[in-house]
């Protein structure tokens, strides 16, 4: 970004650990509110078709360096076969793994439904300096 300075918008105290955090939760956040709501049928194009675009989409983002969406096709109900058959994207049904690079720090984070808690959890998995 040749003419951004970010010392200009964040806070001299932030450490890079703690600015990682902070855009791998832009990244999950704007991940899961986008997908949810977004009508979706059992169509197997149709499923990996809005996984790409997703992933090709959240992969524009500052500092990302992969997006794995996984869409779980056994929980999608609507086939289309009527007019009015097809479902949509909720919580349950969304599985994300999103990879980050912040100047040294590393960050993998998931969007995954934990059945236990019936909420689907955002969570780093791993931070690490590179």
């Amino acid at each position: 970004m040749s003419n951004y300075d970010e010392n200009i918008y964040f806070s001299p105290d932030l450490s890079n650990r703690e600015r990682a955090t902070f855009e791998i939760g832009i990244k999950l956040g704007a991940l899961y509110h986008l997908l949810s709501g977004v009508p979706i049928s059992s169509d197997k194009k149709v499923i990996e078709s809005i996984e790409k675009g997703f992933e090709a989409s959240i992969s524009c983002q500052p500092y990302v360096k992969s997006v794995k969406l996984n869409i779980l096709k056994v929980k999608i109900k609507g086939s289309k076969s009527t007019e009015l058959d097809y479902d949509e994207i909720s919580g349950d049904k969304i599985k994300a793994l999103v990879t980050i690079e912040y100047k040294s720090i590393l960050v993998v984070a998931k969007i995954e439904w934990i059945e236990k808690l019936r909420y689907p959890l955002m969570f780093i998995e791993k931070i690490e300096e590179l």
